[in-house]
């Protein structure tokens, strides 16, 4: 066998080691902050993040109305569900829409990092 050979095989060999996709890309949904979550991913950027009823599975909406308001000390961002009597199934505290998707990236990550992913789907946290 040619040497050209040889470094063609272990090139090809080493390129497809490199283009196994990590575990974590096959997470795309868990309960957080009491309520479903799924998101895609991009790359490995999180996107496209929703948030579901654990009742009935309706995309919930959000009112982060108290973050624009002097009245209030309290800055938070309800998710609501429309099907269900829109009964308010979550709330995260600290700011708007934009935080609050923002926080369940940030627990989404740390859940990689910590592999809590792996046994976290399916159960509430949080």
């Amino acid at each position: 066998m040619s040497i050209l050979a040889l470094i063609t095989i272990i090139r090809f060999l080493i390129s497809f080691q490199n283009n196994e996709k990590p575990a974590y890309l096959s997470y795309k949904e868990d309960f957080i902050y009491e309520a479903k979550w799924r998101w895609k991913w991009t790359k490995d950027q999180i996107t496209n993040v929703q948030c579901y009823c654990p009742t009935c599975d309706s995309v919930l909406v959000y009112d982060d109305s108290s973050c624009s308001t002097r009245y209030t000390d309290v800055a938070k961002t309800d998710f609501i569900c429309e099907n269900c009597k829109s009964q308010i199934i979550t709330s995260i505290h600290g700011g708007n829409n934009t935080y609050a998707i923002n926080a369940v990236k940030r627990e989404i990550q740390r859940r990689i990092r910590t592999n809590e992913y792996k046994t976290s789907l399916n159960k509430e946290t949080l």
